[in-house]
């Protein structure tokens, strides 16, 4: 038997095909990265391009624990006292408890209906309506009473 001579496939992988593919491919990785810079460049250009600027580092808190401790007392003095947000538009800040008061003897509000004042009153008595034991409401009377 006749030993048959064995020679590599040649007819599916073509060697120089495959390496134009990869220099192909190289190729358009590069200019693609360099489009990729170009199309959004990162530098900034505001900066002077000086070195010798030396950015202050920013503050630390030195007791961060009684920071918050001072934090949270500030909050908290802010919730269970009386004060207007906004007086000219009538917008005004009650105490929690005084809030969850008239929540229970009155009810939440229907906000689907207008609002329409009672024939003869004044904003004085809706507030002392509203809001028990205000100061703002006898300061109102008072106000409004001298006004009169």
């Amino acid at each position: 038997m006749a030993r048959a001579h064995r020679h590599p496939e040649t007819r599916d992988v073509q060697p120089g095909l495959l390496i134009a593919f990869g220099a192909a491919l190289l190729a358009f990785i590069a200019v693609a990265a360099i489009g990729m810079k170009l199309a959004f460049n990162t530098t900034s250009a505001w900066l002077p391009l000086s070195t010798n600027l030396s950015p202050q580092a920013p503050g630390l808190q030195a007791a961060p624990k009684q920071d918050l401790v001072s934090f949270r007392a500030e909050e908290d003095r802010q919730l269970n006292m009386l004060g207007w947000v906004d007086r000219n538009a009538g917008i005004a800040r009650i105490p929690i408890e005084d809030a969850m008061w008239a929540v229970v003897s009155n009810g939440l509000p229907d906000w689907s209906r207008p609002v329409a004042a009672a024939p003869g009153s004044d904003d004085c008595t809706l507030l002392a309506a509203a809001v028990p034991r205000a100061p703002q409401a006898q300061n109102c009377r008072q106000q409004s009473g001298a006004g009169r």
